[in-house]
């Protein structure tokens, strides 16, 4: 009998709108603060599991972007186009990191109705935000072998893997994309594909890692778009994938061809290499040359926000992967991150 694919629950609204992007004159990121539990714009609802974000009782969109980051531990929200982008914690997850449990939440996900969801080493996790913790309401184990790990985790929209509801879709580091169904079961709906002699606008990648398989650096991010879904992916190259030795230190953006995940396949799913994520010429970052260790990344507008693990948060060009830090948060090693597949994008120029 065939398994139906993940279910979704009724939620809260997930209410955002894009605020303008940094300027030239604020790229330099700051250090930024970790706020309280508090500073929502709206309260959680236990029963639902749902969080409503910024969004005023008329159910019109809020003033404010606001998206998911979290450490391997605790949950935060941030809205990276803010002038001083500021982390508010929600809370620490329930069932990972102690005895028995899986040590971390590798990633978030985050539906069209802000439902939220998380994954970790071997399970998938609903998520509810309930008194300051964040509780894992319902866990499923996932149908892997114990070598198999997931860092990644998105939404497929409604139309791509199913006609009727969004699917989650995790990725590992080898590069390969599965999609999980409601019993935990995977199906693999693609791979990153290989690597190129060049990103295309100048960088050119080391010999030794051209051809080679495209490794998971951190996160994938898929929104709706009007019915025409795009993806986002940062991947490393390395010289021997899927080992995680001499990868290098930057990472690089790229366009998924989300559509391509409708059946199971083994196939290169990329659409484009939008670029290295190296710095802007009208940034003014004195520390960093380029960023890797992006583990999260959410996108609004023409932008991707890369989270690092060593803290940053970075604005990331989609047309051709450049970037700015926009933030430094020492004593958030960040893990993972996520937005609705509501967001609002502008898609990037075909190349």
């Amino acid at each position: 009998m065939r398994v139906p694919l993940l279910p979704l629950f009724s939620v809260l609204a997930f209410g955002s709108a894009f605020a303008a992007c940094a300027t030239a004159g604020s790229d330099t990121g700051g250090a930024g603060g970790v706020a309280g539990a508090g500073g929502l714009g709206g309260g959680g609802s236990g029963g639902s599991g749902g969080i409503l974000l910024d969004a005023p009782s008329d159910g019109t969109a809020g003033s404010s972007t606001l998206v998911y980051a979290h450490t391997d531990t605790t949950l935060f929200q941030i809205d990276p186009t803010s002038a001083s982008p500021s982390l508010a914690q929600l809370g620490d997850f329930d069932c990972v990191g102690a005895s028995g449990q899986d040590p971390a939440m590798t990633d978030v996900a985050v539906d069209k109705d802000g439902k939220l969801w998380g994954i970790s080493h071997t399970q998938v996790h609903q998520l509810e935000v309930v008194n300051k913790v964040v509780h894992c309401a319902k866990s499923i184990v996932l149908a892997a072998s114990l070598d198999v790990k997931f860092y990644a985790l998105t939404f497929a929209p409604v139309g791509v893997i199913s006609a009727t509801e969004e699917v989650l879709v995790a990725g590992n580091t080898a590069g390969e994309l599965w999609a999980i169904d409601a019993a935990g079961n995977l199906s693999q709906r693609g791979v990153f594909g290989d690597v190129p002699v060049s990103d295309g606008n100048g960088h050119v990648y080391p010999t030794d890692h051209q051809n080679k398989a495209w490794e998971l650096s951190g996160d994938i991010v898929f929104v709706e778009n009007d019915g025409n879904p795009i993806g986002f992916a940062t991947v490393r190259d390395c010289p021997n994938p899927p080992a995680t030795t001499s990868c290098s230190n930057t990472d690089t953006l790229i366009e998924i061809d989300v559509p391509k995940l409708a059946k199971a396949n083994i196939l290169p799913v990329t659409k484009a290499v939008r670029g290295q994520i190296v710095k802007r010429p009208n940034c003014s970052d004195t520390q960093n040359t380029a960023y890797g260790s992006m583990y999260g990344i959410t996108t609004w507008a023409d932008k991707v926000y890369g989270f690092s693990r060593t803290g940053n948060l970075v604005e990331i060009d989609t047309s051709d992967g450049s970037a700015c830090l926009l933030s430094a948060f020492p004593n958030a090693d960040f893990g993972g991150a996520g937005v609705t597949t509501k967001a609002v994008v502008i898609p990037p120029p075909p190349k």
